[in-house]
């Protein structure tokens, strides 16, 4: 069975190559740095290791053999590969290039991350950043597969291998049509016994949104048990507006959806709040690029203006 020379370098190959280039060991020392007798040397080992002669030696030149002619692109191109990979991690960590996969709710791209990458983008130029726009459950197994670096959304449940690092909390509140008739009933603060009666438009298990809601047995089932469902924060308000029922969500969900026929007025009665929460692995650090783009986010949250109901959380 053939196997790999031991004790071959990439010194071996540098010298290889600039004896080549330069015709000569003297010349070769010289570009190296090194005296003509470690060239000689490293060559000579090169050649006991691979087991035939690289060069053909005169008293005026030194000529490749038809296998050191033969090797010379191949140990180039050895040298210019690792270079390349060298200089590349060496960019990672300078973070020149990369990438950042960031899973989070529609709310949290469209209200918080969204001027937050710009920020990001502006400064780190040579990073993509790939943003995917789940609900709770596929976020928190994106995460735990390491298909996305960090994750923002509220928690779907409880999970060893994820860190959740909570970040601000939003008010539930109620998304009504913006007619008369539901203006009339309903103000700038509504109870949840005002909603017994109405058919909700509520949202599929794998949301953070119903997880909040269903750990409150004292809320009315029309909303813990929704008559209609759908996928979407956008899909709801597609409902919504179209008069078949009300939806139940948090303010920051809310905020995007209004400004299209809808109006948002918060719950209370008891007050209810989801949390959101950065989310990574617990086992694995986050990448320099996405440790700072991270940071970006939590600069913006703190400065932001969010919307009524909305409150920012320490650390």
């Amino acid at each position: 069975m053939n196997r790999l020379p031991k004790h071959v370098t990439l010194k071996h190959l540098h010298a290889f190559v600039a004896v080549a280039q330069e015709g000569s060991f003297t010349l070769a020392g010289e570009r190296m740095h090194q005296t003509q007798s470690s060239i000689t040397s490293l060559v000579q080992q090169l050649e006991q290791a691979l087991g035939c002669q690289l060069f053909e030696r005169t008293s005026r030149r030194v000529l490749l053999t038809h296998v050191g002619k033969e090797f010379l692109p191949r140990a180039n191109q050895i040298l210019k590969s690792f270079e390349s990979a060298v200089n590349d991690v060496i960019r990672y960590g300078n973070l020149e290039r990369g990438q950042v996969t960031v899973a989070a709710a529609p709310s949290a791209i469209t209200e918080l991350l969204a001027a937050a990458v710009l920020e990001f983008s502006q400064i780190y130029p040579g990073v993509r950043v790939c943003l995917r726009d789940e609900n709770s459950r596929k976020i928190q197994e994106q995460v735990s597969r390491q298909e996305a670096d960090f994750g923002l959304t509220g928690r779907w449940m409880e999970a060893p291998d994820l860190y959740f690092r909570p970040c601000m909390t939003d008010q539930f509140g109620v998304l009504y049509p913006d007619t008369s008739q539901w203006c009339e009933q309903f103000g700038e603060r509504v109870s949840w016994s005002q909603l017994m009666g109405h058919k909700q438009i509520g949202l599929i298990g794998d949301t953070g949104i119903l997880s909040v809601l269903r750990s409150h047995i004292e809320l009315p089932s029309e909303v813990t048990a929704p008559f209609y469902e759908a996928s979407s924060t956008t899909s709801q308000a597609a409902l919504v507006q179209s008069g078949m029922g009300l939806a139940v969500l948090p303010a920051l969900a809310a905020a995007r959806l209004l400004g299209r026929g809808l109006r948002f007025s918060l719950l209370e009665a008891p007050v209810i709040n989801r949390t959101l929460s950065f989310i990574t692995h617990a086992h694995y650090g986050l990448s320099p690029m996405a440790a700072a783009l991270m940071d970006i986010v939590l600069t913006h949250i703190g400065k932001a203006a969010l919307p009524d109901g909305c409150t920012r959380l320490p650390g």
